[in-house]
């Protein structure tokens, strides 16, 4: 679930990103639109400054004797900037000159008049003033709608209060948002739950089923359909398993019977001097290979419950050094090991006092096809050499041989098995493919005791770990 955790915050961050990048997206345009508003000004300031600078205006105003006279550069820049008209005004409001006056336009302005349209507007015309001489007024005018002018006044205490206010606005929005980024955030969560929890029981191999509904609607409906296909899969795979189990086990019991008519009428014709010698010795060979056969038999049976985990562990307490010992006495009385292959045990000291728990049968079986190998495939003989030490959590042993070895297409099979290795296809058909069956074996017990199998020398050296099974 730490992953939907992680989508979850993931989701907050980038909507609290979202939200933050449309605030500044804002403050940019409102910034830029207060500057370009203000440029727009300053050009009509400056406007107003080159068309009706009023100094400039009052320069190229000129009195003569028949009254004002403005000059033909001052008539060419009210012109050229669309001056409305221009008064001039003396310091009792009456009318001395003017350029363009409309009829509208009083000729005479009381001093309350001339402070309201020096304010905001005469005759809906938008104006400006500047002094001229010693009391006159000049009045210059823009035409109609073509300039927006107000004069605001704020009391400065009021002033603070809005700027608080705007503060505490600002604030409530960001917490707003965070608010609904965290609500959003959980809502996308409790959608997301339940499809990690069915994905979770997928892993798993639990049956799911979620209710198809909500934002991860679809997920859901693919996690139902993943469901409903593992389960016939398993179904599937289970009935196949068991009909192989079950049919391993019908043919080795049915084999069992007439193999051991054949090993024991064999054994009878080997040991009956009055047969000539060449009948006795295929009669011996008779008996061997019925030997070999019953054993592929057990290997058979044991590897497919080993498979499917139908054979428990029979757990019992041993010595590693004495259990080696003891098997190969065992196999070395019995004929096993036979005089051309010499063997040699190398048990650390350590193993002396050391006392395991596991499946000493099993363990057997495993020693006994390691060291059973080493005499099948080396018939004119070899040194055969049992090494074990004390190894993590329990020990391990090696069975080296100085003949063949294992070949190197069975170590690919054995290991590739279980992944152990990057699997490669095997060089010539199906039928082709060597006998693994007995190292098959070795290895399924050696992970049932918690160890594993490999190969070292080229093959020559067959490594089994085994761990304590308490």
């Amino acid at each position: 679930m730490k992953s939907i955790l992680k989508i979850y915050w993931r989701y907050v961050f980038m909507a609290c990103q979202l939200v933050i990048f449309v605030v500044f997206i804002n403050f940019v345009v409102c910034l830029g639109y207060f500057f370009n508003q203000m440029l727009k000004l300053n050009e009509t300031k400056a406007a107003d400054v080159r068309m009706g600078q009023y100094r400039t205006l009052a320069n190229e105003l000129m009195q003569t004797e028949d009254g004002y006279e403005m000059s033909s550069d001052g008539i060419a820049i009210l012109q050229e900037n669309n001056c409305a008209f221009l008064l001039l005004l003396d310091e009792n409001g009456r009318l001395l000159w003017d350029w363009q006056k409309p009829e509208e336009v009083s000729e005479q302005f009381s001093a309350g008049e001339i402070a309201a349209f020096s304010k905001w507007y005469l005759k809906d015309y938008p104006v400006g003033v500047w002094r001229y001489g010693e009391g006159g007024l000049l009045v210059f005018a823009y035409p109609k709608d073509s300039v927006v002018r107000y004069n605001w006044y704020w009391k400065r205490s009021d002033l603070e209060i809005s700027i608080k206010y705007i503060q505490v606005f600002v604030l409530f929005n960001v917490i707003l948002v965070f608010a609904l980024a965290l609500l959003f955030g959980y809502r996308f969560y409790r959608s997301l739950k339940p499809v990690g929890e069915g994905i979770d029981a997928l892993a798993e191999g639990k049956s799911v089923y979620l209710k198809e509904k909500g934002m991860t609607q679809y997920l859901k409906e693919k996690i139902n359909q993943t469901s409903r296909l593992l389960e016939t899969q398993q179904r599937e795979l289970a009935r196949r398993d068991t009909a192989r189990t079950e049919w391993i086990a019908g043919v080795s019991h049915d084999i069992r019977t007439p193999l051991s008519l054949i090993a024991g009428y064999a054994d009878e014709m080997a040991s009956n001097s009055a047969l000539p010698e060449r009948i006795r010795q295929n009669a011996a060979v008779i008996r061997a290979q019925s030997f070999q056969i019953k054993k592929l038999i057990a290997d058979l049976n044991l590897t497919s419950k080993l498979t499917y985990h139908m054979q428990p562990l029979r757990r019992e307490e041993y010595v590693p050094a004495g259990w080696l010992r003891q098997t190969v006495a065992v196999m070395l009385n019995g004929g096993e090991i036979p005089t051309r292959c010499g063997i040699e045990l190398q048990i650390g000291a350590e193993l002396e006092r050391m006392r395991l728990c596991g499946d000493v049968q099993l363990l057997t079986r495993a020693l006994q096809n390691l060291l059973g190998n080493c005499v099948r495939h080396n018939p004119e003989g070899c040194r055969i050499c049992l090494s074990a030490q004390k190894a993590e959590e329990g020990f391990c042993f090696c069975v080296r041989d100085s003949g063949r070895g294992v070949p190197m297409a069975v170590q690919r099979i054995v290991l590739e098995e279980d992944g152990e290795r990057r699997k490669e296809p095997p060089s010539g058909s199906h039928d082709q493919r060597p006998h693994v069956m007995g190292l098959r074996v070795v290895k399924q017990i050696a992970c049932a005791h918690g160890g594993r199998l490999w190969f070292e020398e080229e093959g020559r050296a067959v490594w089994m770990s085994v761990k304590d099974m308490k």
